[in-house]
This record gives structure tokens, C-alpha cells and sequence, in this order.
């Protein structure tokens, strides 16, 4: 996914086996991501880890969470559930009275989507909200992606993207802004997304608020991820 919004983001050459890198400097970040478990030597990707220090904050994805890195050196953890979803048909959920969810198809809408999830979600590092450095005009064009946006009274107040690399529909960021909570809105703006891919298996990592909403939409535990995190110069 990360990949796909190059020239946006870069891919980082020559990282070890098994291992994608990829630099974000609008952000300015660092995507360390496992695409398979790790066997080699912990070191190998603490000295990465340390590299993209200097460049931004790093974030280490492991979906597998078999890569153990002690804390130290301002590296953190969180630890959330992989889950997925077989590809079906269902159709799409009702929407509550006053909820409109849309597929966004330009700029402004694709900002609006993205300070919802800055701000829903929270994104903290992007916080104060400026446009662009999480999702920016490419991903209007890229084949597969697409950002979905609900409005409850008019106003912006769900959003989330799914990317669709031709085998699999992996969800990213479902945020609802704290006063829209409770309303349903979660709900429709995943039915959406996921009746526009039905012959799709899905894919996503949940926080602990969304895991109960993605169990009751058919999404099961398969790991336990492990995200290291490291803030970039000055924190």
C-alpha cells in the first residue's frame, strides 16, 4: 500500500531479506515492514530502525509478532490483532437516518477524509492537522485505492481507505470524529468499503475500539501484530 503512492513515498533499497522500508518525507516518517517472520538477528533491524531515526519517526510492523525488540532508546510497542474476512457477497448494511457515505472523487472531499482520520483516529503525529502528508492528490489516481468519507448532518464525520492489490483488500485508518461516536457511522462506512471489493479477502490490523465492530462484521483473529514505534528528531 505504502508502495503504490510512490513517488509520494520511497521505497528504501537494499534492506534485508524479507524486509520493505519505505520513506514518507511529507510525514517525515519511516514504514519498516515485515512480509514474512523474522528469523534473522534483532540487530539487523534495530540498526534500521536507528538509520530512519535520523530521518523521521519510525514505525516496525510485524503482522506476524515473532520479532521480540526490547524497549530502549525511545522504541515502544503496541500489540493489536491481524484480522480477516473471507470474501462473500453481503450486501450493504442500512444507514441511519441522516448518514450519507461516499467514495471520494476530489481534492477537497480526500481533505476532508483526511482530517477526520488525523483527527478521529488520532493520528498525533500529524497533529495539527496540514493536508497532504497522510493522503495526498495521488491517491485519487493510484488503481485500487480508495478513500471513503460518511457525512452525518451535512458534516464530515467518518472516514476510512482501502487499497486492493489485485489479491487482497487491505482497510487502513476507519476513524469517526468523538462527537459522531455511537451513531452507526463505523459501521457504514465499512459496509461500503467492503461491498465495493466482494470478491475480495480483506485485511487489517484493529485497535482495541474497532476490534468488537469487526468481529460483528465477520473478521477473525488470525495474529497478533507488534508495531515498534520511535519518534524522529526532537520527538
Amino acid at each position: 500500500m505504502w508502495a503504490s503512492l510512490a513517488p509520494w513515498s520511497r521505497k528504501v533499497s537494499g534492506t534485508l531479506p524479507g524486509v520493505s522500508a519505505i520513506e514518507i518525507p511529507a510525514q517525515p516518517a519511516i514504514r519498516v515492514i515485515l512480509r514474512r517472520p523474522f528469523t534473522g538477528d534483532p540487530g539487523q533491524i534495530r540498526a534500521l530502525v536507528a538509520w530512519g531515526g535520523e530521518r523521521g519517526r519510525v514505525v516496525v510492523e510485524d503482522s506476524f509478532g515473532e520479532l521480540m525488540l526490547p524497549n530502549g532508546d525511545d522504541l515502544t510497542v503496541d500489540r493489536m490483532p491481524v484480522m480477516v474476512k473471507a470474501a462473500d457477497g453481503a450486501g450493504p448494511s442500512a444507514v441511519g437516518a441522516g448518514i450519507r457515505v461516499v467514495q471520494v472523487a476530489d481534492r477537497d472531499a480526500l481533505a476532508q477524509a483526511e482530517r477526520v482520520i488525523v483527527d478521529g483516529f488520532p493520528q498525533r503525529a500529524l497533529q495539527p492537522y496540514r493536508p497532504a502528508r497522510m493522503l495526498p492528490p495521488l491517491a485519487l489516481t493510484v488503481p485500487g485505492w480508495r478513500t471513503w468519507l460518511a457525512y452525518r448532518g451535512g458534516e464530515p464525520a467518518a472516514a476510512c481507505c482501502t487499497y486492493d492489490d489485485g489479491t487482497a483488500l487491505g482497510v487502513y485508518w476507519l476513524a469517526t470524529l468523538s462527537q459522531h461516536r455511537s451513531c452507526g457511522l463505523g459501521r457504514a462506512v465499512m459496509s461500503a468499503a467492503l461491498t465495493a471489493c466482494p470478491g475480495r479477502p480483506v485485511a487489517l490490523v484493529a485497535t482495541a475500539a474497532g476490534e468488537p465492530l469487526y468481529f460483528s462484521l465477520g473478521f477473525r483473529a488470525v495474529s497478533q501484530a507488534a508495531w515498534y514505534r520511535k519518534p524522529g528528531p526532537g520527538g
